[in-house]
């Protein structure tokens, strides 16, 4: 994040265990400092895929870019299992056995190539049955591969150099993919003719391939003889699963939506509707970064119980609102900019993105609820929540995309992530009830570590 194979899901340890390997705090090494040092990286990594989505949007037709859109959001619901849950696991591990970081960095890798290669297999076919001959089975592995195997194993990479405390250079691994990917998109875009699907998904896979080796040969430096056996990965497969089941209920929520705009929809709304959400992601960068850096932490305090978990929440959403509040105010404000960034044919997202920008209030407040659970060991708990939400949002996309479009995609999309929210904050105050011995054991160890948020 080696953990037992239930650990995840369990519900109530049997008592706190020891802290003495944590590290210190430091009061220069603020919470807020060390968010600033992710969203450096972080920055970076969304200014590159913000600056190629449009690149690629104005380089390739917008059928074509309509139906990359849908490929890329089909890979994106299939993503988390490709790792099984293993930069989550990383963190846990860690958090247990810090000085142990190699195994658990090994495991990661040896989960995301036995899960990724499985889901690239099983994705491709999907796409190849639901685009028909619109795609092809190349284009399908290609971009597929890139994103589950080749991207997965640099994220695990990353989780492991972030657990031991190397935040910027953490958050600038995964940046340096996109970069790169941005790069080849400009060679691409050199040359007379629109970018076509086959050529993106060439290069997509040829850059992600250096990257990853790269980025593998950085994590793995200074960790001794570090054990490659498939077993022992395996068997936190059963508890990395179910972070993955969660991650990937997540992304449902978040893609699917795409997906079916440009199946039983269109290409058109597709694109128009993706367009607005990725200036709606660049947004929720700030609050982005702070989720990542509070993410490990909250696998420390939460081995004390819900409350503890709970408290280091509270105290964190101020931070988050401060962020995301502004912002949302700000995409629509500056909406009218859609077709001036993109080009005329995104007329109508102007409209999407200011429907969508009150998303960045809900994911403020429904995340960190999510990694609270996530921390206190009810992970089990979070996944339901993740799959029921998905699957209303489904539900509501096979009602809505028909009849209106984007605008039905955008008022699903609105609805599932306050309905998550109160699913979320819901059951993290069930679990105070359920356990009010434990979290008032644990809430006197807590209370020195307030300062380290």
């Amino acid at each position: 994040m080696s953990t037992p194979s239930g650990a995840v899901g369990s519900v109530e340890p049997t008592a706190p265990r020891p802290r003495s390997h944590r590290r210190p705090p430091s009061g220069r090494d603020t919470f807020l400092k060390r968010s600033g040092k992710f969203f450096t990286g972080t920055l970076l990594r969304t200014l590159a895929q913000g600056v190629l989505f449009v690149l690629l949007a104005r380089e390739m037709s917008i059928d074509t870019y309509g139906l990359f859109v849908g490929v890329t959001a089909l890979v994106a619901v299939v993503s988390p299992f490709a790792s099984a849950g293993a930069p989550s696991l990383i963190f846990q591990s860690y958090a247990e056995a810090p000085g142990e970081w190699a195994r658990h960095l090994t495991r990661g890798l040896v989960l995301t190539v036995v899960f990724g290669v499985g889901a690239t297999v099983l994705v491709s076919a999907a796409g190849v049955a639901i685009w028909g001959s619109e795609v092809s089975a190349v284009d399908m592995l290609c971009l597929a591969a890139a994103d589950l195997v080749a991207w997965r194993l640099i994220e695990a990479v990353a989780a492991s150099v972030q657990a031991r405390g190397k935040v910027f250079v953490a958050s600038v691994i995964p940046a340096l993919l996109h970069v790169f990917r941005l790069v080849g998109a400009l060679v691409l875009a050199t040359a007379d003719e629109p970018i076509s699907l086959r050529n993106w998904a060439l290069t997509a896979l040829a850059v992600s391939v250096v990257v990853c080796v790269l980025a593998t040969w950085y994590g793995l430096r200074g960790g001794g003889g570090a054990s490659w056996s498939v077993g022992p990965a395996l068997r936190q497969a059963r508890s990395g699963l179910l972070f993955a089941v969660g991650l990937s209920a997540q992304t449902v929520y978040n893609d699917i939506d795409k997906v079916m705009l440009s199946r039983i929809g269109t290409t058109e709304a597709a694109a128009i509707y993706a367009a607005a959400y990725r200036v709606v992601d660049f947004a929720y960068t700030p609050a982005r970064s702070m989720s990542a850096v509070a993410y490990p932490r909250f696998f420390e305090v939460g081995r004390e119980g819900p409350r503890a978990a709970l408290g280091l929440a509270r105290r964190l959403l101020p931070r988050f609102l401060m962020f995301s509040v502004p912002s949302s105010l700000l995409l629509v404000a500056m909406a009218w900019t859609m077709p001036l960034i993109f080009g005329p044919e995104y007329e109508d997202a102007t409209l999407a993105l200011q429907g969508l920008s009150a998303i960045l209030v809900l994911k403020s407040i429904h995340y960190l609820a999510a990694d609270a659970l996530s921390g206190s060991r009810l992970q089990g708990r979070r996944t339901v929540c993740q799959i029921a939400v998905g699957v209303v949002n489904a539900g509501l996309n096979v009602w809505l995309i028909p009849a209106y479009g984007w605008q039905g995609a955008v008022v699903s999309s609105l609805l599932c992530d306050a309905l998550l929210g109160i699913l979320l904050w819901g059951c993290l105050v069930i679990a105070l009830r359920r356990h009010p011995h434990r979290d008032a054991v644990a809430a006197p160890a807590a209370a020195p570590d307030r300062e380290r948020v």
